[in-house]
Order: C-alpha cells, then structure tokens, then sequence
C-alpha cells in the first residue's frame, strides 16, 4: 500500500545540490521526493524512517553547504508545498511557500507585520526552522505555532518552538516541518507595499553573488561581520570563496568549491577566535561528509 502511495509522489533520480542551493555548490543525492500535500510529506517521512533510509529535509535551499561528494541518502524538498489560507487568528501557511508568494498575498488582501522578511530567499518552512529575519525582526514575533511531523502531527505553540538567535527546535529533532500559523495585522494595502520597498531598499546593497547570506550568528551584543572585518579578513580567498568586501560575514562563491567554503569558514573561526576570544557559530548547515578538510 505505502509503495502505490509513494509512487503518486513527484520525485527525481540524482538531486543536485549545486542547482537546488544558494550557494550553488555540491554534489549529489540519491533521490529527491517532492510532496505537494501535507500527506505526501508525511508519507515519505514515514516511508524513509521505516526503511532507515539516510534523508534530509530542504526548502529553498538558501542556507545550505552540501560536499562536493554529495549526500548518501535522499532529500524531502518541501519546495512544492505550497498553499496559505486565512484563519481566525491570521494565515496558515505550508512549509514550501516562499516569502515572496507570502508578501504577495498580505499585499492582496491588505495584511502587515511581515514585511522585514521582503528578498530572504527562504520559504516558511526553513524561516521557522531557522527562526529567520533581519537583525531587528525574526519570524518568531509572527509565529502563532508550528505544524511537524516527527511520527506524530504536533502543532508546537511558540513557546514550545524554543526559538533561539538562528535557532529553533525543530533543528533538534528529527521532523518535517508541514506548516506554521502566522499573526498579521489588516492594515491598508498601500501601507503594506511601502514597507515592503523599504526593506527591500534595506537589502538593496547586500554583496551580490551566490552565498548563503550571513555565514555566522552574531554573537549576544557583537557583530559577527565587524569582528571578522576587525580581524582583518575582508577579501580574503581561498581557492574560489572570497570574505565579501561590503559585507564580511558573506563568503561569496567565485567559481569555489565546497571545500573552499568550508576551509575559509574554519579558518575565520579560527582567526577571530584568536583575536577575540569569541567563538563564531555557523548559521550554514552542512550536508554531507566534511571530515577530510577538518585538518
């Protein structure tokens, strides 16, 4: 039975993480799965852990480092979960909708409060898990709860999300995020679009190139980027991956490899560690085998 399900289900041979992710880098995943419903993720959550199947779980793959020797195992890619209905606390939104489709229906239907989420290139999904936003707004402010599924549907009030700098629990556990419950305000459409083109003008002179956006959580009261300018790291290279000069916690992809993400990433953890004591976390989440380049 749980095979004639599966087999409804859209999914691809040979997923390439060097199309499906910011940064552009990686190699590949044995089978990629593409649920469109609520119960098609669960389906193929279930139909991996019974089967001990190695998976991962990806959205819009905006803050992912996958190894040039890729992933053994397969990826749920929650990219076409995509649907948002009103309710009456505010909107549910699936997993795979991206902040733009979000934006664009608060726009309609003249609804506000998640405008500083305006050119993240993330979906709902990955923004919960990673408890995304800008310096001053995180998604957490807008989440009512989160819908998993970890063998049992769990819908985790915010207080239960644990969200965290960059972090929430859902990082800790083993579980598909299915949905989440945002609290928005009515508020006059042309109100709405203002923000929007101010956030956006906001972002306007980030570093362009293929990144994954800021590289390290910022430290309680410090600034991840000016400790790694201050430790004079901007514009340092290795191999393709260059230190942004407008923005040090980028590292940019200039024909780099994965490797050379990773080598100039632990090398400014080092750098900064010996300058200043502070020890830089990753936001970057890695996929795959990253042990040979450790030395």
């Amino acid at each position: 039975m749980r095979n004639k399900v599966l087999d409804k289900i859209l999914k691809y041979d040979k997923f390439s993480f060097a199309r499906n992710t910011t940064y552009g880098l990686g190699g590949f995943a044995k089978t990629a799965y593409y649920p469109q419903t609520e119960q098609e993720a669960i389906d193929i959550f279930d139909y991996l852990k019974d089967t001990g199947e190695n998976f991962k779980i990806i959205g819009n793959g905006s803050n992912i480092l996958a190894a040039e020797n890729g992933f053994n195992g397969s990826v749920i890619c929650t990219k076409c979960l995509k649907d948002i209905s009103k309710n009456d606390n505010g909107l549910y939104c699936l997993s795979g909708t991206t902040v733009r489709e979000l934006l664009n229906f608060c726009k309609k239907n003249s609804l506000g409060g998640v405008e500083y989420l305006a050119g993240i290139p993330a979906t709902l999904g990955g923004l919960a898990l990673m408890n995304g936003g800008i310096n001053s707004n995180h998604i957490e402010e807008n989440i009512l709860s989160v819908r998993i599924y970890d063998g049992k549907i769990k819908d985790l009030s915010s207080e239960n999300c644990n969200f965290k700098i960059k972090h929430s629990i859902m990082r800790d556990i083993n579980c598909v995020v299915l949905g989440v419950n945002l609290s928005l305000s009515a508020v006059p459409r042309e109100s709405v679009e203002n923000e929007i083109r101010n956030y956006l003008a906001l972002r306007h002179n980030q570093p362009k190139g293929k990144s994954c956006g800021c590289v390290f959580k910022n430290p309680v009261g410090l600034s991840a980027g000016k400790l790694i300018e201050d430790a004079g790291l901007k514009n340092y290279r290795i191999g393709g991956a260059i230190v942004s000069e407008k923005h040090a916690n980028f590292i940019i992809n200039e024909n780099a490899t994965s490797s050379d993400v990773y080598k100039l990433i632990q090398l400014i953890k080092e750098k900064v560690y010996i300058k200043y004591g502070v020890k830089l976390e990753e936001e970057v989440v890695y996929i795959g085998d990253f042990n040979d380049f450790n030395g």
